[in-house]
């Protein structure tokens, strides 16, 4: 069912078995993982259907430390979250290193491998409407050694990512939510603390607030919180027990470890062959595989091997090609279309003729390759880079002293990075400039500098939010235990890539999602008993 909060009476007191904090896509898989089941389900989702913008300030705050300026907008604060923005979810696999504690990445290792997640990846699939292709080049048809040196090794692989097809959740799931019988959808219900879990262990119940000033009571045997890495810092540090201590904050640890990914241009390679395939996707009898049926595709990139961020304890990091759009190309598109005014038209008539060679040789290699390529003579292709950020415990979320419209304190932004950073960036810079040298296969033309502390001029952070209630067996090392259970309770638990205590540089969703599925399971087998 879908209710509307802002109808419960105020001072309502509902009582469930499973109370999932925040509808975008774990709270979303979570609830579907549990409809049929014996169980009864609610959601809270702080918003509506649609983007209100007295809800979505409620993600208003301070940003005080490394330029980041995407918090507040990079959320989605209505049933489906995040996911009403996607254009198709990129989902990529982690390499079993990014589980891994690594010698020389301080607080770097999961509790468990990657293969434990395997049967959950898959069933995540289902949820993301993905196919059957897993993520080595042979599924979607890609010949290894046709991919060129020096991506084939040793530094430097070429791997694959999925792009999902566009499924925005609450759109996508609503029928089902709405038709199920064990499962009942707040909207515009926003939590605002936990209250119990003191020395018994157990949280008794979540106030939820209605704007502008109702208030009710969810009363649950299990809490799951799925709300991103910022709310769930945020909803546990508003969760004070009696003794002042905040829910999972025993050891100071909620809100620390705030991760992104580390995004940079990186400078240009200037190709030996400018006609080179730089998405390396031709298969072994030259057919494309980029799009397999009528939704499923792949995104190729290159990324440092496994091999050698062990050799030299180097965090993540992988590149992309951009291919700088040609503006011939685009007057020819206009010409077609016949758009713009009369002096515009002549304008592109007159630079399509003066391009016609260059404009010949483009379109007759995008024909061959099914892409759009540089045309000729370009030499140089700018680069897109991603780096992992490594853990780092005084990058952090705290609570301010300025309030939100429901009163609650609002979050203060602390993004910090460290010479570890710093030196993963320039080592890769290094590596792929000496790879692409002693291959031949062109030059770099780095706009990085090795000088300490002198980062990127375009270093941004993304808008993967990781970290915040990290995941350890060991609470004085992390928020969460291996099952995603907050340390120091019976029932609370988070599903969300806050728990990542490494956030490598795959894209978290899949991994999110193969989490919350387990997570479900694990909710199931708890409350048999």
């Amino acid at each position: 069912m879908l209710e509307d909060a802002r109808l419960v009476p105020n001072g309502t007191v509902i009582e469930t078995d499973v109370c999932i904090v925040g509808g975008g896509a774990a709270g979303i898989t979570l609830a579907r993982e549990l409809i049929g089941s014996d169980l009864n389900v609610v959601l809270l989702e702080s918003g509506g259907e649609k983007l209100e913008q007295a809800t979505q300030s409620l993600y208003d705050g301070t940003n005080v430390g490394r330029p980041y300026d995407l918090f507040p907008v990079s959320r989605f604060r209505f049933l489906g979250g995040t996911t009403n923005r996607w254009g198709g979810a990129w989902c990529d696999l982690p390499s079993e290193l990014d589980f891994e504690q690594r010698e020389g990445v301080a607080h770097s290792g999961w509790p468990f491998s990657r293969s434990e997640l395997e049967p959950w990846y898959r069933r995540a699939h289902r949820h993301l409407r993905l196919g059957a292709n897993g993520y080595s080049l042979a599924d979607w048809g890609i010949d290894r050694a046709a991919v060129p040196q020096p991506f084939n090794g040793p530094h430097f692989v070429c791997r694959v990512l999925q792009q999902a097809p566009t499924t925005r959740f609450g759109r996508r799931y609503r029928a089902e939510l709405k038709k199920a019988s064990n499962l009942t959808v707040y909207l515009h219900a926003n939590a605002m603390r936990f209250e119990g879990g003191g020395h018994e262990g157990r949280v008794r119940q979540v106030k939820v607030g209605v704007l502008p000033d109702r208030r009710f009571t969810v009363r649950s045997r299990i809490f799951i919180i799925s709300s991103g890495g910022i709310e769930t810092a945020r909803l546990l540090l508003l969760s004070k027990q009696e003794n002042g201590c905040a829910l999972g904050n025993q050891h100071d640890l909620v809100g620390r470890f705030f991760m992104l990914h580390l995004e940079y241009s990186g400078g240009t390679i200037e190709l030996r062959d400018p006609h080179m395939d730089l998405d390396f996707q031709t298969g072994e009898n030259g057919a494309r595989h980029r799009r397999l049926g009528a939704v499923h595709r792949f995104v190729s990139y290159l990324s440092l091997s496994d091999d050698t961020r062990r050799e030299q304890d180097l965090p993540a990091f992988r590149i992309r090609f951009r291919y700088p759009r040609s503006p011939e190309l685009d007057a020819l598109w206009r010409l077609f279309y016949l758009t713009g005014k009369p002096s515009e038209i002549f304008r592109d008539l007159t630079r399509a003729i003066r391009k016609a060679p260059d404009l010949a040789v483009y379109i007759v290699r995008r024909i061959r390759f099914g892409r759009n390529k540089p045309p000729n003579p370009l030499f140089e292709i700018p680069l897109n880079c991603t780096a992992e950020q490594v853990p780092n415990p005084a990058s952090r979320i705290t609570l301010g002293d300025d309030v939100d419209t429901l009163g609650l304190p609002k979050v203060i932004v602390d993004w910090q990075l460290t010479q570890e950073d710093h030196r993963g960036i320039v080592t890769a810079q290094r590596l792929l400039g000496d790879e692409l040298k002693r291959s031949g296969f062109g030059r770099l033309k780095s706009t990085i500098s090795d000088s300490p502390g002198e980062w990127p001029v375009d270093l941004r952070g993304d808008q993967h939010h990781m970290g915040t209630t990290r995941m350890h067996r060991d609470p004085r090392k992390g928020v969460v235990d291996e099952n995603c259970r907050v340390h120091g309770t019976e029932n609370l638990f988070v599903a969300s890539s806050a728990v990542f205590p490494t956030g490598g540089t795959f894209n978290p969703t899949l991994t999110i999602l193969a989490l919350a599925v387990r997570l479900a399971d694990h909710v199931k087998l708890l409350l048999q008993h």
